[in-house]
């Protein structure tokens, strides 16, 4: 078996790639409506209720990267609604894309350490992926 080497799976912002970030997540959960009767003999049942979203990202403030913290807080700071792709580019691809909200960003200036930032991309509506 060969795994994907997390180098290879990038965020990428209206097609520009995040630079020097360190970690990339895509999280999805489908919440559920309890329809569990008195008369079920105990047995929990459920329906399938909303679906929610998001994109979570760590890595180093770099001033040079073509696409970085500098674009990233102004996404924040405008409320601004972003395309948003994460994708590993390899043999057998994987694409995730959605419109969403930077709702969560971070940046943190250790004792003798680098600079880092991370943030949540919270996703508005439906997310879709394709594989090749």
């Amino acid at each position: 078996m060969a795994a994907v080497n997390g180098n290879d799976v990038g965020i990428y912002v209206e097609g520009q790639l995040i630079g020097c970030l360190t970690n990339a997540t895509f999280s999805s959960t489908n919440q559920e409506i309890d329809v569990t009767c008195k008369d079920d003999g105990g047995a929990r049942a459920i329906l399938p209720g909303g679906q929610s979203a998001e994109v979570t990202f760590e890595g180093f403030f770099d001033p040079a990267a073509t696409y970085g913290f500098q674009d990233l807080i102004a996404l924040n700071k405008n409320r601004t609604r972003a395309w948003v792709k994460m994708s590993y580019d390899g043999s057998d691809s994987l694409t995730i894309t959605a419109y969403a909200y930077l709702n969560q960003i971070e940046w943190t200036g250790p004792l003798n350490a680098g600079s880092t930032f991370s943030g949540t991309f919270t996703i508005d509506g439906e997310w879709n992926y394709s594989t090749t």
